[in-house]
């Protein structure tokens, strides 16, 4: 993997323990939010097999809460990321690390495991666990499915979303 330029204060952070907040509280609407297009879109056609319905009634999940289809959509990546970091209790607990820019649209975080209380670390001391990709589209840096595989196994680490569709 080319190194990729380090980005201090990075929204990929940010985003990135919204996300995992947001997955250990069971916040689908606020997960749904993180996502990029590509990713929404996967999700549901997921679940369109799953469920035995067409993609025209999968498609368009809305996230404001009232969409029965929500949780749903949602369950096999929430699934995926509980068991590739341990259970909801235990990800509270993962660190994000400083964002690495791959290019002018991709960045990624690492995520450290055991990190426990908010504090600083040498780069040294840093054992990531998984990490997790982003892509730039509409303005906002959202976490991408594709993206996170790809990098993953460029970087050897498991892929926190690969436990989708098994």
């Amino acid at each position: 993997m080319k190194q990729p330029r380090l980005q201090h204060e990075h929204p990929t952070q940010l985003r990135a323990s919204t996300f995992l907040r947001a997955v250990a509280e069971r916040r689908p609407a606020a997960v749904w939010e993180t996502l990029s297009s590509e990713t929404r879109g996967l999700l549901e056609g997921l679940y369109a097999a799953r469920a035995g319905v067409s993609l025209r009634s999968a498609a368009g999940v809305d996230a404001d809460g009232a969409d029965a289809r929500l949780e749903g959509v949602l369950s096999p990546l929430v699934a995926s990321i509980e068991a590739a970091l341990g259970g909801a209790e235990r990800i509270g607990g993962y660190g994000v690390a400083t964002a690495r820019l791959v290019g002018r649209r991709t960045a990624y975080v690492l995520l450290l495991p055991d990190f426990g209380d908010e504090r600083v670390v040498a780069e040294p001391e840093w054992r990531p666990s998984h990490l997790l990709a982003f892509v730039y589209e509409s303005r906002d840096w959202v976490l991408d499915l594709a993206r996170t595989a790809e990098l993953s196994a460029e970087a050897g680490l498991p892929d926190p979303l690969g436990g989708i569709g098994r």
